[in-house]
């Protein structure tokens, strides 16, 4: 059985991960056949978010970042600070406003943000294993700055980000293509799938659609290179 690595950054799309994009994701994966091995970091997360009233708490309340994302993944959950050796055969980010928030310093260094060490580690050492990754809306601008120095003529989508995002991709250096709603932007040699980022009143079939597409091409990709499943 192939195994997928997900990396969570909490739960809830406006500050965490978006938990419809997980949950799709976690169903295809499911019906490939594909265990997941759920991923975090034990860190607070830049802020929490009302979801009722779309906005910020102000009380001093805080969300621990591992805690939170254990809810996505019914408790279990691997802590990416020093964590060596996870076994998984292909990695994947789901998006959310927390993708950028958690995992990076985005929110106060803008364009000259760093991600987080733990998180660019396994997104680097997975690329330069040669196993597929895919990222998914605001994700992507993620894995550009992980690899940006690492990977060479990458082929990413940069449809529906925010201008800072796509800004972000352009001074990576990497080639930006569209790609529709549902589908999936492929860079067969390197390796990459990315999808564009949705809007918040995306339907629900599109959400499917695009989990479904960034599994179903990341296994491809993985079986191309005559891979077996992981132990």
């Amino acid at each position: 059985m192939y195994r997928a690595g997900i990396i969570l950054s909490g739960c809830g799309k406006k500050d965490g991960t978006d938990i419809t994009e997980a949950i799709m994701l976690f169903l295809a994966l499911d019906r490939a056949g594909v265990e997941t091995i759920c991923m975090s970091i034990d860190k607070d997360q830049f802020e929490v978010v009302n979801h009722l009233e779309g906005s910020t708490q102000t009380s001093g309340q805080k969300r621990n970042m591992l805690i939170e994302s254990a809810r996505l993944a019914r408790g279990g959950i691997v802590n990416l600070d020093g964590a060596e050796d996870i076994d998984f055969d292909i990695l994947i980010i789901p998006g959310g406003k927390g993708v950028l928030k958690n995992l990076s310093t985005f929110m106060s260094e803008e364009l000259e943000f760093r991600v987080n060490s733990a998180v660019q580690r396994t997104i680097v050492n997975s690329y330069l294993s040669g196993k597929p990754v895919g990222a998914m809306c605001s994700a992507v601008v993620l894995l550009a700055k992980s690899l940006e120095n690492v990977a060479n003529n990458l082929k990413i989508t940069a449809t529906g980000q925010s201008e800072e995002g796509r800004i972000a991709i352009e001074r990576a250096g990497f080639s930006q293509r569209d790609c529709q709603k549902g589908e999936v932007c492929t860079d067969e040699e390197n390796m990459i799938v990315t999808s564009p980022a949705l809007s918040p009143d995306v339907d629900l079939e599109v959400v499917r659609s695009t989990a479904e597409s960034m599994v179903k091409t990341l296994l491809t990709l993985l079986k191309k290179r005559g891979e077996n499943p992981a132990n």
